[in-house]
């Protein structure tokens, strides 16, 4: 689905990413993990058009992206989440759902985007009259992700989506992420929280000082001893 060949990334003299290549095939979730300040970011906004790479080549479905300006990258379907929990806090849950349909056609599809939004998570169903600022960190996070759906993306991009959550709370926004690509969508997410997002990840890659420096099946990357030694501390 999405190809990422020799990229390399900078912001003026400053080189971030240094010849990086992955893919992810169509309906897999596939994990990049790093440490702070690996790259991260940086790849994710090369990836949606807000930095341009100093080289290398992105290719969606065939094809190259790597030129196109960001509302171009997100008709074509992927959706970025970034870090943080971007809601509108006087806005109702409705109304920020709403909000995600903007690449939608007509009241029909935002109200069936909605309603399959809402069999997804429920208790948002429940809380759509309430305000976005009344509702638990955790579930503002659901509300971040299932807006991101009314848009229909074929590749969403999660951009540390556990940052700041309780632990128990990142295994319910996980087993959200789970349940979204059970339902066809295509998962590029990119996490510090290494054990989590390997777990319900097919594949991963581990980013360090703008390099890949391990890849493989998720299972073969929970055993690798740097990434026990590094990550882990076993």
């Amino acid at each position: 689905m999405i190809n990422v060949e020799n990229v390399s990334a900078s912001y003026g003299m400053v080189q971030i990413l240094r010849d990086i290549s992955f893919h992810v095939e169509e309906k897999e979730i596939i994990s990049i993990i790093g440490p702070n300040g690996a790259g991260k970011t940086t790849l994710v906004k090369t990836i949606m058009g807000l930095l341009h790479p100093k080289s290398g080549a992105i290719r969606f479905r065939g094809e190259n992206i790597e030129k196109l300006p960001p509302y171009e990258i997100v008709k074509k379907g992927l959706i970025l989440i970034p870090e943080g929990r971007e809601i509108f806090p006087r806005m109702t849950v409705e109304e920020n759902l709403k909000l995600g349909a903007y690449t939608a056609n007509g009241k029909s599809t935002v109200k069936e985007a909605k309603e399959k939004v809402y069999q997804i998570f429920p208790v948002l169903k429940k809380k759509e009259k309430a305000l976005a600022q009344t509702l638990s960190g955790g579930e503002q996070q659901m509300l971040v992700i299932c807006r991101s759906l009314m848009s229909n993306p074929k590749l969403l991009i999660l951009d540390e989506p556990s940052l700041g959550l309780a632990p128990i709370i990142v295994e319910k926004v996980l087993d959200t992420v789970r349940k979204i690509n059970e339902e066809g969508v295509t998962i590029l997410l990119v996490e510090q929280n290494i054990r989590d997002s390997l777990d319900i990840a097919d594949r991963g890659y581990v980013l360090e000082q703008g390099k890949i420096i391990l890849e493989g099946k998720s299972r073969e990357l929970l055993c690798n001893n740097h990434i026990k030694e590094v990550y882990m501390g076993l």
